[in-house]
């Protein structure tokens, strides 16, 4: 996975973080499409984890630049297997605390921001040509009184791009999207609504407020996996459409090669239409009969019976089933290609609620394209988010969010996956994420205590040694 046309991370650097520790991870190689970052209590695994989320997400008004400044190191880089690094380096400053963010292309800067972090005093920053200049201001009788406090040499101008908005913008350009799991359990995301939205919404609406900080979280999780359960319905349904609208495309060549066929002088339509031809056309209806089968099931195709369509071709008569037959072809070909267009969401959706079944116990996952994804249990009885057991909700929130980003490339952070999770569900979780994004540019980057995830994946495992 990791090669030059994947944006995902090869390797990750730090140093002094904490004022503590140095690393290089991995020591040789490069990140797999699934690596677990693993060491003692209070090393930085977690951390790590989370700077590499803020810096490599671009959105201006997330609090991601704040994050990075509120954590203590020298220098944080994340290479990335297209060849682009993007790194946090912090410049001895008495001024502000500030970090230099920059986009690099081997030796090339493509971008770079020197970021000031917003002081909780009134002190404020200004450019002022050659100097930085500091100012104080409070605020008397309603005016602003400006009290200056300290000017720094700028650097020397540099003939690279710089600035908050240039930086942000190439940022966006070269990185995947990122997520993180957090052991609070929250999905944390550019991408992802926050679910603290909707909640305060509905509190509105409901006038009721939650009399506990326990019973906050726990609505926040529902409505969060409510907002992922819809956002994975609407994937299957744009991916659905997409392929009905690629397979109807031959809907008009069917009639262009019945409309010929009709038009040929009778010596010419019957060209010889074999036992074998019509038997191949029969095999070809009979696994067309088969795919609409399988995906009704999801609603993806209406079942069709060949019945009618098998009589005609089997007809005593040479002349009518040779005709049949030439009628048939373009009408055979183009079921083909509707089934044809269709059938990869298919295997999508097939193995995710195969893989998520899996798991679930007394409940299944099912899907209609009309109804998107449900839980039921045993009984048939359809359960909401509040009804899941707290393991159940958080497999369910990762596993939609990876369904939901097969299109592009994207990264998960996820921070102690093992938490509210059994032992047999720890041993099945990273080969299920794989097997849910075969064929994806993905990646997971665990950060885990569990004996029983690094057990089972031993190459994958990442180990945080302080090389200072």
């Amino acid at each position: 996975m990791n090669d030059s046309s994947h944006p995902l991370i090869s390797a990750i650097r730090v140093e002094k973080l904490f004022g503590l520790y140095t690393y290089r991870l991995p020591e040789s190689g490069a990140f797999k499409d699934a690596t677990i970052l693993y060491g003692d209590n209070g090393v930085g695994k977690s951390t790590l984890l989370r700077l590499a989320f803020h810096l490599l997400s671009a959105a201006h008004n997330r609090g991601h630049r704040s994050a990075l400044v509120k954590v203590a190191f020298s220098l944080f880089e994340v290479d990335l297997a297209s060849g682009i690094t993007i790194t946090a380096y912090r410049p001895k400053s008495d001024i502000l605390e500030s970090i230099q963010l920059s986009v690099l292309k081997g030796n090339d800067v493509l971008a770079r921001w020197d970021y000031l972090s917003g002081s909780k005093s009134s002190l404020q920053v200004h450019d002022s040509g050659q100097y930085y200049v500091v100012v104080d201001t409070d605020t008397i009788s309603g005016e602003n009184i400006h009290r200056f406090v300290k000017k720094e040499k700028k650097k020397s101008p540099e003939l690279f791009p710089e600035g908050e908005d240039i930086f942000l913008k190439t940022l966006k350009t070269y990185v995947p999207t990122m997520f993180i799991l957090n052991a609070d359990r929250r999905l944390d995301s550019d991408s992802v609504p926050d679910p603290s939205d909707e909640m305060e919404l509905r509190r509105v609406m409901r006038y009721e407020e939650p009399k506990h900080i326990n019973d906050l979280v726990a609505r926040s999780r529902e409505i969060a996996l409510s907002q992922a359960m819809g956002a994975a319905g609407s994937w299957v349904s744009k991916k659905a459409l997409q392929g009905a609208n690629q397979g109807s495309m031959n809907v008009h060549s069917v009639y262009v090669d019945v409309l010929q066929h009709v038009i040929k002088p009778s010596s010419e339509k019957l060209d010889g239409m074999t036992k074998s031809d019509i038997g191949s056309l029969i095999k070809r209806l009979t696994a067309i009969e088969d795919k609409t089968t399988a995906l009704a099931r999801y609603e993806l195709a209406t079942e069709l019976s060949i019945s009618e369509l098998y009589k005609a071709l089997k007809s005593r008569s040479v002349t009518s089933s040779s005709l049949a037959a030439e009628l048939l072809k373009p009408y055979i070909a183009s079921l083909e290609g509707r089934l044809n267009a269709v059938e990869p969401v298919y295997h999508i959706v097939d193995r995710f609620v195969s893989i998520v079944n899996g798991f679930l116990s007394d409940k299944s996952l099912i899907f209609k394209l009309s109804q998107g994804f449900k839980v039921q249990n045993r009984l048939g009885a359809i359960l909401s988010p509040a009804q899941l057991s707290s393991g159940e909700q958080q497999l369910l929130l990762l596993f939609y969010y990876v369904l939901t980003c097969r299109d592009n490339p994207s990264i998960f952070m996820i921070d102690e996956p093992e938490i509210s999770l059994n032992i047999k569900w720890q041993r099945r979780l990273v080969q299920s994420l794989l097997d849910i994004t075969a064929g994806a540019s993905i990646q997971f980057v665990f950060a885990s205590h569990s004996m029983e995830l690094l057990a089972q994946h031993r190459n994958r495992v990442v180990r945080l040694v302080n090389t200072k």
